[in-house]
């Protein structure tokens, strides 16, 4: 009797620790790490509109920063990205990109910003800055060994300063705007491991949204982005990655029956140090 105890406990243990391997082993597969931050180098063709009604509703110019302000319409920049795995099929990451720029131009037509109209022949400068902190939930519909395929739930806090600086109808002119915009994300993740060193990754994302802020404050816009990737293992615990990246994104918002709206579309190359743990 003693011996069939003894023997039922040893199988019910041995069967147990490989329960818990059986549980555990998610957490050695390729396409799952537990801690990640990424270092990004950015190389984007920049296409940056803008358009500021007057107070009196009648519209103003829609402006290319690029083509009518004299911006360059290429750009390199940093970024960083930081990954948590909470759980198997939990996830969340946290990203941050700033990019400043400035530029001058003569004026070929009249410019009309809000109630300011800037002259023709005349210098205009201009800046835009751009801060864009995100921060993403996302949830593995599927995940194993080798794909994995998750749907992801974030906000985007996009943070616009724009500026311009010329000569009016009643000599020097300077218009000054700016929101923290705080937008919705949606998309889709998967993921592909060609071999324990190749990882693949493609990306969507799209949401269309208009909200109130408060009584006097309305804040609306659409949000489309996509990338592709490619990254290989080359230390146990770095990887050297490639992707090509798609946002293009436009915000309107309405402050005290004044209406601005920017869009902006970049698109390029990624190279991307990434560190697991």
């Amino acid at each position: 009797m003693i011996f069939k105890i003894t023997l039922i406990s040893i199988i019910l243990s041995l069967s147990a620790s490989a329960l818990a391997q059986d549980e555990n082993e998610w957490q050695s597969w390729p396409l799952v790490d537990h801690f990640t931050v990424e270092l990004h180098a950015m190389f984007p063709t920049l296409d940056t509109r803008v358009r500021v009604d007057a107070s009196d509703q009648s519209p103003g110019n829609t402006i290319s920063f690029e083509q009518n302000l004299g911006m360059s319409d290429t750009e390199s920049l940093p970024a960083l990205s930081l990954g948590w795995r909470f759980a198997k099929k939990h996830k969340l990451g946290l990203s941050f990109m700033r990019l400043d720029r400035s530029g001058s131009a003569i004026t070929t037509s009249e410019i009309r910003i809000g109630d300011e109209v800037f002259t023709i022949n005349l210098p205009i400068s201009s800046f835009l800055d751009m801060q864009i902190t995100s921060l993403q939930y996302n949830y593995s519909l599927i995940l194993d060994e080798r794909k994995e395929l998750a749907f992801g739930l974030g906000l985007s806090i996009q943070d616009l300063s724009l500026g311009f600086l010329g000569t009016g109808t009643a000599g020097i002119v300077q218009v000054d705007s700016g929101i923290t915009a705080p937008i919705p994300t949606f998309g889709l993740d998967g993921g592909y491991a060609f071999t324990d060193k190749w990882l693949g990754r493609i990306g969507f994302g799209y949401l269309s949204f208009d909200l109130a802020l408060d009584s006097e404050r309305q804040l609306g816009g659409d949000v489309l982005s996509g990338y592709v990737s490619l990254q290989h293992k080359t230390f146990e615990r770095v990887r050297f990655g490639l992707s090509y990246q798609y946002f293009d994104v436009r915000i309107n918002w309405n402050e005290n029956n004044l209406y601005t709206s920017v869009g902006y579309e970049y698109q390029g190359p990624v190279l991307t140090v990434l560190a697991a743990f």
